[in-house]
């Protein structure tokens, strides 16, 4: 059976599901299907923290063989691989590297990260919208971050620990050689997507010059109502009257909905943005380092993400 080679590991909300969707364009690149199995972030089973909350974890992969079978559909692909996003979180990324690292020490490993405030806002409205972040007032949220951490919760709503890039990049560099490794910032995929392609192409080995299709996906948005969004979602499925109704509608017309649905979201205040930055700053200050890149402009107590 066939192993993945390498892994797009995170971050949240950083671009890795548009990078996942160009990448599996790729002939001679295989992406399982099944985005987020998060297997290496497990040890063997299902953890408590998602056995005890409101996330369906069917999806989650945490059995070698099944594990495997994501990859049944490898033919001569020279580059094989999956993106879990959890791998570059908080939730125990020494582990997750060192498991990676035993099963498939010549892994490549990809990560794509953004200025952490702002993935922390961004994953906070995203998770709201979802039902699986409870509070809908950040600050709050982030007040919470050290009970829930004790309490084990589920590691997507760390929002201000899954953006300490330094401390949960720093394990792949211990366990993997810096030249199996890739980290590219939201500014370079924003704005010259086509050169990290390329750059990434040439990192696992595969035809440089192909050209794909590079679309904005899991754009952060919030909606007018939930419950409208879970219908709209699997109206056969809803028990009430109005969610088979909607099944029996056309789907241009549940587009419609789904559009209108939809609203922007008021930006991270300047105040919030400015106390998160200057609580980032020591570590990245140590990221700019282990990256080899230059970070001042996320490091500054005013940046703000366009």
């Amino acid at each position: 059976m066939a192993e993945p080679n390498f892994f797009i590991i995170g971050a949240q909300k950083c671009g890795t599901t548009a990078l996942h969707h160009a990448m599996s364009q790729h002939p001679e690149i295989f992406l399982s299907r099944k985005k987020e199995p998060f297997f290496f972030a497990m040890d063997g089973k299902v953890p408590n923290c998602w056995t005890v909350s409101k996330m369906n974890f069917k999806w989650l992969v945490y059995k070698w063989d099944d594990y495997l079978r994501l990859f049944e559909g490898v033919k001569n692909e020279k580059a094989i691989g999956e993106a879990s996003a959890i791998y570059l979180s908080s939730y125990y990324p020494e582990r997750t590297a060192a498991r990676i690292r035993k099963r498939i020490p010549h892994a490549r490993i990809i990560a794509l990260i953004r200025q952490p405030s702002e993935r922390a806002y961004s994953a906070f409205n995203y998770y709201h919208a979802r039902n699986l972040e409870p509070l809908s007032d950040f600050e709050m949220a982030l007040s919470c971050e050290k009970e829930r951490i004790e309490q084990d919760g589920i590691p997507d709503i760390r929002h201000f620990s899954n953006g300490l890039y330094y401390k949960n990049l720093k394990p792949y560099f211990d366990f993997f050689p810096r030249n199996q490794i890739r980290v590219y910032l939201f500014e370079d995929w924003l704005n010259n997507s086509g050169a990290v392609l390329e750059d990434a192409f040439h990192f696992l080995g595969v035809d440089e010059t192909v050209k794909v299709t590079v679309q904005q996906l899991n754009v952060g948005h919030g909606f007018r109502s939930r419950l409208l969004r879970k219908i709209l979602l699997r109206p056969n499925l809803q028990p009430s009257r109005f969610g088979r109704l909607l099944g029996l509608f056309p789907g241009h017309i549940n587009d419609r909905m789904t559009k209108w649905n939809r609203m922007a979201l008021p930006g991270l205040s300047p105040h919030l943005r400015q106390l998160l930055n200057i609580r980032y700053r020591d570590d990245l200050t140590k990221l700019q380092t282990l990256i080899e890149r230059d970070l001042s402009a996320w490091i500054s107590p005013l940046f703000i993400d366009n």
